[in-house]
This record gives C-alpha cells, structure tokens and sequence, in this order.
C-alpha cells in the first residue's frame, strides 16, 4: 500500500498528513508523543489499520511544523481542527491515542461539530506531577541527546515486556537516526503536556465516547481511563496485560474500534 504524506498550509502554520481509504466517512487519528514523526510510518499506519479503509476515509495528523516554544496540548488542539477545517473534514470518527488522545478530548470540547464519535487509549484527561514523571524523564534523557537510552526507555515504557523482548531489534532501528531537530521538537512536545487540565469540563462532550487502556500501562495509570469513561459516561474497556500501546498489541483491538465507530 503505498501512501503519500501531503501538507496542510495555512497562514499560521504548515501540519504534514497522510491519508488512506475512500469510504465516504471521515475518520481521524491522533497519535501520541514520538520521537520521530509518525509520518516516517505510514504506510505501516495504513496496514495495521486498514480494515478501516472501506468504510472511512482516514486521516492520520502529525504535529505542526516548526513548533513554537511554550506549545500547549491547548494549541496543539486549535492547530489540528484549523486543518480539519482547512481539509474539510467535519463530523469525525476521531481516535486519540496519549498526547493524541488528550487533543482529542480538547477538540470534542472547543469543537464539537467536528466529533461525530470520539475514541480514547491510554490518555489522561489532566496531568499531574504523578502521571507525567514518565514523560519528563524523557525530557531530561532527550535533552542529553542521548538516541540510545531515550528510544530504550520510550519502548520499554509504552509495550508490555514479551512485545518489546520479540520486536526490539526493529522497534529500535525504526527509531533510530534522531536528528537535531526531532530532539528540540520531541523536547517542546513533551513540555506542551504540563498544564493540560480539562476533567472538570468532560460532562460537556455530548458525542459517544469510548475509553481504552490497560492495567499494564507504565506511562499513565489504567485508572486514568476509568476517570475519563466516568466523566463522559463512555463505553470503557480495560486490558489486562497489554502496554501503553495496547493499540499496537491487543490483536482484537481494531475489532473493539471498528464496532465502536459502526454501532
């Protein structure tokens, strides 16, 4: 399958994206906090989700070019429904993954016409020093410049341990050759996190919501899923034993979405 990262340019900013599918409903997915930009893996992207292709439109986002300093989850948000809008896409399946997912949440609050459906992995819906010790270790691992230990601690934080022990070798050879400046935009990413509170207002998503996580997530507590699916009275389920990216992991986890988004 092959897949062509195109760009979104408005007079603010310039957002890479790929899509895939050409079923006549729009869906979106938002991923977490990389190193390297998920463009880097779209066609990778483009299979593992492609069961959704017939059906949906798929539109996969990367973070703006050339971040500004101070990059909240808040902007992060405006700059993404800024190019749903510029791309037309209005009344979205959305899924968000971590970073993508608290996005995801920003948007459906700010931009409701934009959210047909909203689904959640792994996220959190307000960060505290407790949940964001993960990250801010690899802020200070980034800032070392370190390739080797920051790409380390990112997988053997995110997958469960058999994952990682079975796939290391090609995990950390996807995500080596950081440059420059994937360090300075991984490291303003990563800090953009720091504030982002929107628990209190999560009664006013009115969309269906469903919520993911697993109780092996080493990133952010399973817990924190639950409090989300609570708050916006959302489907919730709960993996037993599969990482942060249970999304990668989880072989029924596709089945879950596609039914969520169907039904």
């Amino acid at each position: 399958m092959s897949v062509k990262v195109e760009k979104v340019i408005t007079d603010k900013f310039e957002m890479n994206y790929f899509k895939f599918g050409e079923g006549e409903k729009k869906a979106v997915i938002l991923s977490g906090l990389s190193v390297k930009s998920i463009m880097g893996s779209a066609e990778r992207v483009a299979s593992a989700y492609k069961g959704l292709k017939n059906d949906y439109t798929v539109y996969v986002f990367d973070r703006r070019r050339n971040c500004p300093d101070n990059y909240t989850i808040y902007d992060m948000a405006d700059d993404t429904a800024e190019a749903f809008e510029n791309l037309g896409i209005k009344n979205a399946y959305i899924f968000g993954v971590s970073q993508g997912g608290m996005i995801a949440q920003s948007i459906a609050l700010k931009r409701p016409e934009l959210v047909c459906k909203l689904a959640l992995c792994s996220t959190v819906s307000k960060i505290t020093e407790e949940n964001s010790r993960v990250i801010n270790n690899w802020i200070e691992i980034a800032g070392r410049r370190d390739e080797t230990e920051l790409n380390k601690s990112i997988c053997e934080s995110i997958f469960s341990e058999r994952f990682y022990l079975k796939y290391e070798e090609f995990l950390l050879n996807m995500m080596s050759g950081v440059t420059e400046y994937d360090y300075n935009r991984f490291i303003i990413l990563a800090k953009g996190c720091a504030g982002f509170d929107v628990y209190n207002e999560l009664e006013n998503i009115k969309c269906p919501v469903y919520v993911f996580g697993s109780k092996a997530d080493k990133v952010f507590d399973a817990n924190e899923n639950v409090l989300i699916a609570e708050k916006t009275k959302a489907q919730l389920y709960i993996y037993d034993d599969y990482g942060h990216a249970v999304y990668d992991e989880a072989p029924d986890f596709l089945e879950r979405l596609t039914v969520f988004f169907e039904t």
